[in-house]
């Protein structure tokens, strides 16, 4: 690397791209993701993927050639990046440790690149941008903007827009918004010339130069600039065999110079970050091992976009490929015709429902949207700035009933606040119903699909609750039903939207019996509301009178309570009760609240349910149509409840089970020194008490690792075979606990003891376990300042060994890469 008054001369440089992003998955009317059975043993596609790429990039491995761990390293630091703004605010809320250390990566790798930050923007949540209207095209943009710059307190220098879709339009957007730049794929580039000449080269099908940055004139008079990613390079990322060896993917970067050129010349690749470690197993350690290889050799250098830019203007003009994108071969058709991009499509399968799903969607906006702009000039001067203001309140920096008044100019009435945030509502859904995956894969039906149509059908029921709009509702419904399906038992678009979306849809009476129900299976008998309520979803619960009776073989719970929505400031006082009376024998009675005047059919309601033969009854009686089963609990709220009832009666039978084989332990004893099987049943029932134990002792706030030995060792003796899973589950996370507590108190002694105690009867077992963050608190506990305790160092020492890390992962990665190339390295 050459240096002549801080500016590279010559250079040879390699940009990484990781574009990372997940469609939001969020049940429209919840605000939540609910399982996902696809996912598993995960929750969601978000928590596979997280576990899978998101975490292990922000703490990636650098093995020594023995498989000892030699660095971790935080990948975000080194590559470009984008996170979808979805994505993002998932995992602030659900992973903040993580999402700190990919916002402290963009800083770090600030300091880095000559102050430019390695992250650069994304438009909102991922629409094909060439497909949507110029009102629409602006608040993706806005919003993708506004959330970057909330998060990472800077301006983005960049725009990473959906597919690398692009239009002129969008450019032109962009330029207007700041941004620099943006990044496509070479078949995307049509035509170049040197600055100031007139005539231009062809160069579609994918003839550019991608090793240079090109300036784009706008028919503004603006320009931006375009950066064109190797798309060999990325094919063989993404698809190939680059990522099965980090030492090989790094001498395909540097190998990848033309072999003698007069310019600096600049190697990019860009693909799905996902590729690191989801769609790619372990990618996530070949991209670390790839970027220390790169470091550490001479002749190149590592950079990011925005730092090549500043150093490298443009010296060349490009013209697009309108309408393109980077997973289309038709340009952006694969979002709107069967024109044969698919991804796994099966025999006889087609996408003709793309063109009928967009024609719906597009009709659905259009009518909604006249809706907004219509209704929202009783509220806003211009209903589309204030719509795009509206990010202010999904980032959580503006509460919606203080954004309303503020963009209204007056204090509106509870009524005009709750039609107002309807709108812009309303207006979010048809943002979320045009998300891009909804369109890529190959059956409507397909989760991805079905979450776009469910986002629309929130939409429609927000505008139905400002106007009738039957005629919209009667259009949205005729066009689903031309939309065919793959699959001959779903038929069309309608019937999925009847079988699959109308579930899922949820209002206040139906968010007052899950919390009904919640409250009477809660551990504390209900849940208190103070002056801010209780958050419960995507709701709050303001106002709870609930209590709850509990009797020999039954319990209820009676009183009022009154819901907001978060959202719309919606609220409703209801009257609810529920009774269980053992095995699925859950009802849950919701009305609007008769009010003081009424206390007489609640005072009978009340006492019907301490009579047995009259409770079930009289909440059909009072309740009507609207009462609840367990069939009409949020999914999630389903499976805690029944897991409730079914640890009760688990709790018995494990009771008599250990008594059990408490009693004949001695014969199962005797049986197995005479090598003699035990009877089935027996064996049957020492296997389940046995595991339980194991699980129980596990779970202690302290292990008691001689315990744990000796039921290892009974069943063993006994031929019993213990739930490894669950039980190496339930030791990682036992681990990660007491390494949690020495992060706060490193000089505890006893703690350090146990984790060695444990983690050496894992290892002495051969269990398969995942110590991944077991190993990153290790590595964050000697990390804190002042170093490790003289008096502990045999301890830190064991734990390491054990752990298998090196006491040199500590150093920054930064200094390790400056090392000779010679040092240890695997590939």
């Amino acid at each position: 690397m050459k240096r002549k008054k801080g500016v590279f001369l010559l250079t040879r440089s390699i940009c990484i791209h990781g574009h990372f992003y997940q469609p939001p998955r969020e049940n429209p009317w919840l605000e939540e993701i609910e399982i996902q059975e696809s996912a598993a043993p995960w929750h969601d596609w978000n928590e596979r993927i997280t576990a899978e790429c998101y975490g292990p990039n922000g703490a990636a491995r650098i093995l020594a050639p023995d498989g000892w761990i030699r660095s971790i390293v935080n990948n975000y630091s080194r590559i470009s990046h984008n996170f979808g703004p979805t994505l993002f605010s998932w995992l602030e809320k659900k992973h903040p440790r993580l999402y700190e250390n990919i916002l402290g990566a963009d800083r770090e790798g600030a300091a880095r690149f000559s102050g430019h930050g390695p992250a650069i923007a994304q438009a909102y949540n991922h629409i094909i941008l060439p497909l949507a209207s110029r009102r629409d095209k602006i608040a993706q943009v806005v919003w993708g903007l506004e959330d970057f710059r909330s998060r990472y307190g800077r301006d983005p220098e960049g725009m990473w827009l959906p597919e690398t879709a692009v239009d002129t339009e969008t450019l032109e957007i962009l330029a207007d918004c700041g941004l620099r730049f943006t990044i496509l794929a070479p078949r995307q580039g049509a035509a170049v010339r040197r600055a100031g000449e007139e005539k231009w080269t062809d160069v579609r099908g994918e003839r550019i130069d991608p090793m240079r940055p090109y300036s784009c004139p706008l028919p503004s008079g603006k320009s931006i600039a375009l950066f064109f990613y190797c798309g060999s390079l990325a094919q063989q990322v993404a698809f190939g065999e680059a990522l099965r060896n980090g030492g090989a993917f790094a001498s395909m970067l540097t190998g990848a110079f033309p072999p003698s050129s007069g310019e600096d010349t600049l190697v990019s690749v860009a693909t799905d970050g996902e590729t690191f470690g989801h769609h790619h197993k372990y990618g996530d350690m070949a991209l670390a091992y790839c970027i220390d290889e790169i470091e550490r050799n001479p002749d190149v250098r590592l950079t990011v976009y925005g730092e090549y830019l500043e150093e490298h203007p443009p010296r060349q003009e490009v013209s697009i490929a309108e309408n393109s994108s980077w997973s289309c071969v038709h340009g952006v058709e694969r979002w709107r015709e069967n024109c044969g991009c698919s991804a796994r499509s099966l025999p006889g399968w087609n996408q003709r429902w793309r063109k009928p799903l967009r024609e719906a969607l597009d009709s659905l906006r259009d009518s909604l949207s006249a809706l907004f702009l219509e209704r929202g000039k009783a509220f806003f001067s211009d209903p589309d700035r204030t719509r795009n203001r509206y990010v202010s309140v999904l980032l959580g920096r503006e509460s919606p009933g203080a954004f309303a008044d503020r963009e209204a100019g007056r204090e509106l009435s509870p009524a005009e606040k709750s039609e107002a945030l309807t709108l812009l509502e309303m207006e979010r859904n048809l943002q979320l119903m045009y998300t891009s995956c909804g369109f890529f894969f190959d059956e409507v039906s397909g989760i991805e699909t079905l979450q776009v149509l469910a986002y629309a059908e929130r939409a429609l029921e927000l505008g139905k609750k400002i106007s009738p709009l039957l005629g919209a509702e009667n259009s949205w419904r005729a066009l689903l039903g031309k939309i065919p399906s793959n699959i001959t038992e779903l038929r069309d678009g309608l019937r999925i939207r009847d079988i699959f979306i109308e579930p899922l849809k949820t209002d206040l009476l139906r968010v007052g019996a899950n919390f009904a129900v919640s409250s009477l299976f809660a551990e504390n008998g209900g849940f208190g509301t103070d002056g801010a309520g209780v958050p419960y979803f995507a709701f709050h619960v303001v106002k709870n009178t609930l209590e709850r009776t509990e009797e020999e073989r039954k319990k209820y719970i009676l009183g009022s309570l009154r819901i907001r929505s978060d959202r719309t400031l919606e609220e409703k006082d209801l009257f609810a009760a529920a009774l269980y009376r053992g095995g699925r024998n859950v009802l849950c009675g919701v009305a609007p609240s008769p009010g003081d005047a009424d206390l007489e059919k609640r005072e009978r309601v009340r006492v019907a349910l301490a009579l047995r033969d009259e409770d079930e009854e009289t909440l059909v009686v009072r309740f009507g149509h609207s009462l609840y089963s367990l069939r009409h609990l949020f999914r999630d709220e389903q499976r805690r409840i029944v897991k409730l009832i079914l640890a009760e009666d688990l709790t018995a039978i494990t009771k008599t089970l250990r008594k059990a084989v408490h009693d004949y332990s001695g014969i199962l004893s005797f049986l197995a020194s005479l090598s003699m099987p035990a009877p089935r049943a027996f064996r049957g029932a020492a296997e389940v008490i046995l595991n339980d134990d194991l699980k129980n002792a596990l779970e202690a706030e302290i292990p008691d690792i001689s315990f744990l030995r000796r039921g290892m060792e009974e069943a063993r003796r006994w031929g019993i075979e213990l739930d490894l899973p669950a039980l190496s589950h339930g030791a990682v996370l036992r681990l990660e606990s007491l390494l949690q507590i020495l992060e706060r108190a490193p000089e505890r002694r006893d703690i350090f003891e146990y984790a060695i105690a444990l983690l050496s009867l894992l290892r002495e077992k051969g269990w398969d376990v995942n110590l991944w963050e077991a190993e990153n608190r290790f590595k964050a506990i000697l990390s804190l300042p002042g170093g490790s305790p003289a008096a502990l160092k045999e301890l830190y020492e064991s734990l390491g060994t054990l752990l298998r890390i090196r006491p040199s992962v500590t150093d920054s990665f930064f200094s390790l890469t400056r090392k000779t190339k010679g040092s240890e390295a695997p590939e």
